[in-house]
């Protein structure tokens, strides 16, 4: 693995300005060693001898890498039911809708397992009632969300999901080792679509009863963070939940919101805000 003593300054800004250029997201100063640990790894997968050469390849036009450059900078670690109280909030939520029906979003869905976790909550939630459910998800990394429409899980990924969940969501594939797919039932439920959080202009319209926003906001500065929490904040039903992750900034003071748990909150009655 290349040594971080090989990562200059002059990288890490042709990395950003590349990145920029390639998605209009801008990665805030602060992401200098995030940045790191994941383009080491592409540094080390394409047997460069430093950060300054990787680039250069990229410059070049390797249009296979530029995929993956991109995709190691966009994505975070994804897994079922990470954060378990989020989802049991969630349950208790949908519950007390009575079946009104209910809009979700999650913002940054990577390879599907945050919005799956999501489907298989309401699906228990509402006795398999899911007639009124509609779950969105995003992700600015097409492979990603390749990945996540297939729904094929290795054993190793499936590891924090509920055996019960396990048992009646997924079915083992015959034809691969350990891998498994969720059912058609549960993958129906929800929609994949592509969205840069960092544009002005979402795919998304219309009032969410929830939205997951976790693992996003490292890759952008303080202010962005603010923005887009904003923002999403806007886009809540009264009453609607926000669950976010250790990246993203803590609400707990904010006028709008009652914190309802560890990184969970709820938009207050009074806060009834336009969408922005």
């Amino acid at each position: 693995m290349t040594a971080q003593a090989n990562y200059t300054s002059n990288d890490f800004h042709r990395i950003r300005h590349m990145y920029r250029s390639s998605t209009g997201i801008t990665l805030g100063h602060h992401t200098r060693d995030l940045v790191y640990n994941r383009m080491s790894q592409r540094v080390h997968a394409t047997s460069g001898q430093n950060f300054s050469q990787y680039l250069d390849r990229l410059v070049l036009g390797d249009k296979s890498e530029w995929s993956a450059f991109t995709s190691a900078l966009g994505s975070s670690p994804s897994c079922f039911f990470s954060d378990a109280p989020h989802f049991a909030a969630l349950k208790e939520y949908l519950q007390a809708l009575q079946g009104h029906g209910a809009l979700l979003w999650s913002c940054a869905t990577g390879t599907g397992e945050e919005a799956y976790s999501m489907a298989m909550t309401a699906h228990d939630a509402l006795g398999g009632d899911i007639r009124s459910i509609k779950i969105l998800a995003t992700d600015i990394d097409l492979s990603a969300l390749a990945i996540a429409e297939d729904g094929v899980y290795t054993a190793e990924r499936l590891r924090h999901l509920p055996q019960r969940y396990k048992e009646k969501y997924l079915v083992r594939l015959a034809c691969r080792e350990e891998a498994y797919q969720v059912v058609p039932e549960i993958r129906r439920m929800v929609s994949f679509l592509p969205c840069n959080l960092a544009t002005r202009e979402w795919v998304l319209k219309g009032k969410y009863d929830a939205i997951f926003c976790k693992e996003v906001c490292d890759h952008f500065d303080a202010a962005t963070q603010q923005e887009l929490v904003g923002r999403m904040a806007g886009m809540l039903k009264p009453d609607g939940l926000l669950f976010l992750g250790k990246a993203e900034p803590s609400l707990v003071g904010d006028a709008r919101f009652e914190r309802r748990g560890d990184r969970s909150y709820a938009m207050k009655l009074r806060f009834n805000n336009s969408g922005s």
